[in-house]
């Protein structure tokens, strides 16, 4: 008898309306109770169905786009991404990912200068405030990579 009951329908329904709770201004903290309780993990595809089942019904973009934050943060650890198919190498994507590394490279360079101000002498300081200046203006354009990558990928 259990073979006749489409878990996957049902767990992306209650996905559904969870993220609908989220929308309608329902706190996180009792939507994430909830979720944890009836849901043992959601495969991302499913997420990604209920997303665009979502925007299809009218949900605007950008409505959905904000409550991804939201979602994402409500979701942690519970999603299952062991289906995922492999990102290849030169795919967007990977460059997407790459970049993503890169920003993470200079914010933790940016921290370590930040760890040395305690023992900075005065005559370290032109050449500390250099190094911070370069960190800065390498991440000062981090918003336009993340918004590009909403742009080109929440769409598939």
């Amino acid at each position: 008898m259990s073979e006749l009951i489409n878990n996957s329908e049902k767990r992306k329904e209650m996905l559904k309306h969870m993220i609908l709770e989220l929308h309608s201004g329902q706190a996180p903290e009792q939507v994430k109770k909830r979720l944890t309780e009836l849901l043992q993990y959601i495969p991302y595809d499913d997420v990604v169905e209920v997303e665009q089942e979502l925007i299809a019904e009218g949900l605007p973009v950008e409505e959905v786009l904000r409550l991804c934050d939201v979602h994402t943060d409500v979701l942690e650890g519970r999603i299952d991404t062991s289906g995922a198919a492999k990102v290849p190498e030169g795919h967007p994507v990977d460059l997407f990912m790459q970049e993503n590394r890169a920003l993470e490279a200079e914010a933790k360079e940016l921290g370590v200068l930040f760890d040395q101000i305690p023992e900075l002498k005065q005559a370290d300081l032109p050449k500390w405030l250099v190094g911070v200046h370069g960190k800065l203006n390498n991440l000062m354009d981090v918003d336009k990579h993340y918004l590009r990558k909403e742009y080109l990928l929440f769409p598939f």
